[in-house]
This record gives structure tokens, C-alpha cells and sequence, in this order.
């Protein structure tokens, strides 16, 4: 999902010139990596967790879409246009609050392709007689809250309920239509109902009937591999950039750095500054790794490479680089910008890591006579003398 969100966010950003002020809410860390929030930060994105605000609420659970009633309710915005993650609009959507039947109601809904059928027992739940309406679809809601406020917080208290209101009608997207009605507020049902691949993606329209949200339900972005094509899919182009952007900045893995010694930081700062790190394991050659903020690695990152950070153990500083799952690499620093260690999973491996790039350009034949002997490591490895290629 985050890499949906991200897709949608640098569309919106890039893409479509959208300027309005964004809030991305997730539930606690094991959603949201410090690289990730970093990520969006420099898309000029607020991340905020709702797990921070559950804490003292009658929920026993929370989830996706118990958050968006959540979101909706608590975001520091008083006009909310509420958007799932997977959502790539047609264009600026900063127009929907100019829109007249907005400014007139203040809640604008869209319809999905089913109905609520007067004999469903939500009606009887809520005190409201049985009558045929249409169900709406909840990717993309847009709402005055100071208007609508008792709607709101009627919605926020059927998802509270979700062990017995999901049970009957589905999910939260038509606790916000039960909450307006409930409350006897106004509201505008946009008439056009969603069309061209709905087992896919909800392409849904403005006032005029144009297409503005494309909901890729069935057909979200994948961090890699094949990406689903849709029929009449606006803006792929941009969303492939976003995809390519992604990638080069983030592995796609959660990863969690664990608390560091201000030496460590301090060291990983350093790191960061020089950015390019020779890593050489003896015997292969070398290679250069990006290393970014927040542990992640950029150009260079293979899977046993993909996360990096600094830590303390006695007196040394050490630098370790992770695979997907574990420590895979420890080595301690020896000299400015040098590194000396062995691998975790096979402890006969040697490795070390450099700031110092330059000595990988000679050819290939030259490079580890070139790196021993501008490097005098004692106690490891003597290259032969044919060089390696």
C-alpha cells in the first residue's frame, strides 16, 4: 500500500501541480518505516499515526478501513477530501472545493455499483426506515466537517461497531452515507455512476460527468514486476515515473534501525555525506553502494545488501549491512573512512568498505593490487599476482 500511496502522492505532486496541504495516516511503525516517512516528507507530506490517537478511544481493533472514519474526524483539516491509497486522479483535484453543489452542501459522495435494499437490517440499526439507496463507493469522499460535524462523528461511532455493522453492510463506505442520513444532513450524490472496468478500477466523475478519480481497486501498483494495463487509464506515464523514483530510493522493505549511540549517528552522518562506500568482499569484485538517510541503500543494493547502519559495541564503532531479514555483514572501523569485518552467516568471508572510491576505476586486472597496496590491511588476504577479473 505504500507504494501505491507514494505513486499517488508524487502524481499529484509532480504531475498534476496539486499545492494542497496532504496528510498520509498509517497505523504505527510496522507500517511506516523512518525511511518511508522520510520519503514522503520530501513530497511535503504530513504523516501522522493513528495508532497515537486509538489509544484512549472504544476501539478494540483498528484497521484500514476503520482508519479512514478516524482520519476523516481527527485530520487537522476542516474540508477534507479523503482519498484511499491506491487512487490516481485525472488531474488537480484542488477543484472539488470550488465545486457549487460543495459549496452549497458540503459533502459530496460517490455511488458504487450496488444498492442498500430497504429490508437490510442496517436501516432497523440506525432508527431509519427501510428504503431502497444507492451504496456509495468510499475511495474518494469530500466533506465540510464543520458543517457536517454530527455526521462525522456518527460515522466514526458505526465504525467503532464494526463487529456488527460490517456484518451487514460492507465495510466503512456506507457508514458515511448512514452518518449524513442519520443526521439529516444535505448532501450531493455525483449521478454518473462508476464505469469502464469496475472488477479493476472505479473510474469516477466529476459534476459534469468527466472522469477525475480512477480507484485501481483490483489493479494496484506493484513495487516489481508486470504492472496491470486498464482501458482508458489516465496518466500511466506519470505513474511509471513515480514507480521508477520509488525504486531508486527505497527497497521496498520496512526497515526499523535500532537505537544508536549519538557516536553512531554521528558516524552514519559521515557516511551519508561521502554517500558513495566501496565494498569489497575478498575474492569478488568490488562494488559500490549508495548509502542514503535513514539506513537505506540506493545504486549498488543486491539482497545481501539492502539496509545499512552504525552501532556502538564496546569502544569501536561498527558499520553493518543487512539482507531482507537479518545482519549480514559486520565490520569495524579501522582508520578514517576504512572498514575491516566478516560476514554473519559464513565467518571465513572477509569484507571491507571504503569511502574512498577512486582506486575501482584502474582495469579490472589492476583493481586489488591497486586497493592492497594503497590499503596495508594486516592479517587478511594476499591478492595473487595475476589480479582478479
Amino acid at each position: 500500500m505504500f507504494t501505491n500511496a507514494f505513486v499517488l502522492l508524487h502524481v499529484l505532486r509532480h504531475s498534476l501541480g496539486c499545492r494542497l496541504p496532504i496528510e498520509v495516516w498509517h497505523l504505527g511503525e510496522a507500517e511506516l518505516s523512518p525511511r518511508m516517512r522520510s520519503l514522503l516528507g520530501d513530497l511535503n507530506v504530513v504523516c501522522v499515526d493513528g495508532l497515537s490517537i486509538t489509544s484512549n478511544m472504544p476501539l478494540d481493533t483498528i484497521d484500514g478501513w476503520r482508519l479512514k472514519a478516524l482520519a476523516l474526524a481527527w485530520s487537522s483539516f476542516s474540508k477534507v477530501l479523503l482519498l484511499d491509497a491506491d487512487q490516481v486522479p485525472t488531474r488537480d483535484p484542488s477543484e472539488v472545493f470550488d465545486w457549487p453543489d460543495f459549496v452549497r452542501t458540503g459533502a459530496v459522495l460517490w455511488p458504487d455499483v450496488l444498492d442498500i435494499d430497504h429490508e437490510n437490517p442496517i436501516w432497523a440499526l440506525c432508527g431509519l426506515v427501510g428504503q431502497g439507496k444507492r451504496s456509495i463507493e468510499s475511495g474518494q469522499l469530500l466533506i465540510d466537517k464543520e458543517r457536517h460535524w454530527r455526521a462525522v462523528q456518527i460515522a466514526l461511532r458505526l465504525n467503532e461497531e464494526a463487529h456488527e455493522v460490517y456484518k451487514i453492510i460492507y465495510g466503512d463506505k456506507d457508514t458515511f452515507l448512514l452518518g449524513l442520513l442519520i443526521a439529516g444532513s444535505d448532501f450531493r450524490l455525483i449521478e454518473t455512476g462508476p464505469g469502464i472496468d469496475i472488477r479493476r478500477c472505479f473510474y469516477q466523475h466529476d459534476c459534469n460527468g468527466e472522469v477525475l478519480f480512477q480507484h485501481r481497486t483490483g489493479a494496484k501498483w506493484r513495487y516489481s514486476g508486470s504492472q496491470d494495463v486498464l482501458d482508458g487509464f489516465q496518466n500511466e506515464n506519470a505513474c511509471a515515473a513515480a514507480l521508477e523514483a520509488l525504486r531508486r530510493q527505497w527497497n521496498g522493505l520496512i526497515f526499523i534501525p535500532p537505537q544508536r549511540s549519538a557516536e553512531a549517528h554521528a558516524a552514519e552522518k559521515d557516511l551519508c555525506a561521502k554517500r558513495d562506500l566501496l565494498f569489497v568482499i575478498v575474492g569478488k569484485e568490488p562494488s559500490v553502494l549508495e548509502l542514503l538517510t535513514e539506513g537505506e541503500i540506493g545504486a549498488g543494493r543486491r539482497p545481501d545488501v539492502m539496509n545499512w547502519f552504525c552501532r556502538e559495541n564496546g569502544l569501536h564503532t561498527q558499520l553493518v549491512l543487512r539482507d531482507s531479514f537479518e545482519d549480514r555483514w559486520i565490520m569495524s572501523y579501522e582508520a578514517p573512512g576504512r572498514w575491516v569485518g566478516r560476514s554473519l552467516l559464513d565467518p571465513r568471508l572477509e569484507a571491507y568498505a571504503a569511502t574512498d572510491v577512486s582506486i575501482i576505476k584502474p582495469a579490472p586486472a589492476q583493481r586489488f593490487h591497486n586497493l592492497w597496496s594503497k590499503w596495508p590491511w594486516t592479517g587478511f588476504y594476499t591478492p595473487p599476482d595475476d589480479g582478479l577479473l
